[in-house]
């Protein structure tokens, strides 16, 4: 009787666990919310820097793969929209970027898990070119992830992104942008 207690606990063990295996998919989205953003703009020999309150909603699609057990690298699409208090103006920000996260499992339910990503972004707050900025984004995240069955999981995270940014008018002008944000999302695992 314990041998077969012991062989359903193993197997149960490794069903609980299959969502992050090697050779599977991850699917979905995320929606983000962030409230504080540091900029600094360099113009020439000018450096303004600032913290704002803003207001920044984020959508971001995603899809990854599991190259091992439970690391999963992907491809993330991302739209944020900023809007500083008081503002009439928003700035429209749309970035491609690469992902990876590792899952640490903790039960059948609960995987706390970290994140990184890099990519380009593309920003505006206008139509002239001296209202566009592109440049790299840097981004980290760490949250816990919750299996409602063996398909799918919500998750929720603290998050940071980094962005060095120049200005399609003026090259020179360069722009370091900081956000730290909270994101909840859904992943479908197959």
């Amino acid at each position: 009787m314990k041998k077969f207690l012991l062989m359903v606990a193993v197997a149960f063990s490794a069903a609980t666990y299959a969502q992050t295996e090697k050779g599977n998919w991850m699917a979905g989205s995320d929606l983000g919310l962030s409230s504080k953003e540091t900029t600094s703009r360099k113009s020439g020999n000018t450096t303004v820097e600032n913290e704002k309150t803003t207001n920044t909603f984020k959508f971001i699609p995603n899809i990854n793969y599991f190259v091992i057990n439970n690391l999963a690298v992907g491809l993330g699409l991302e739209y944020h929209n900023t809007k500083e208090k008081g503002a009439s103006d928003a700035t429209d920000t749309f970035i491609i970027a690469p992902n990876a996260t590792y899952f640490f499992p903790l039960s059948a339910n609960l995987a706390p898990f970290v994140g990184a990503k890099v990519g380009y972004a593309m920003a505006s707050a206008g139509s002239s070119d001296a209202n566009k900025d592109n440049g790299l984004v840097f981004g980290g995240k760490a949250g816990i992830a919750y299996f409602v069955n063996q398909g799918a999981a919500i998750t929720g995270y603290v998050g940071y992104d980094s962005y060095s940014l120049k200005n399609k008018a003026d090259s020179k002008a360069e722009t370091q942008r900081g956000i730290l944000g909270v994101g909840v999302g859904v992943a479908l695992f197959f």
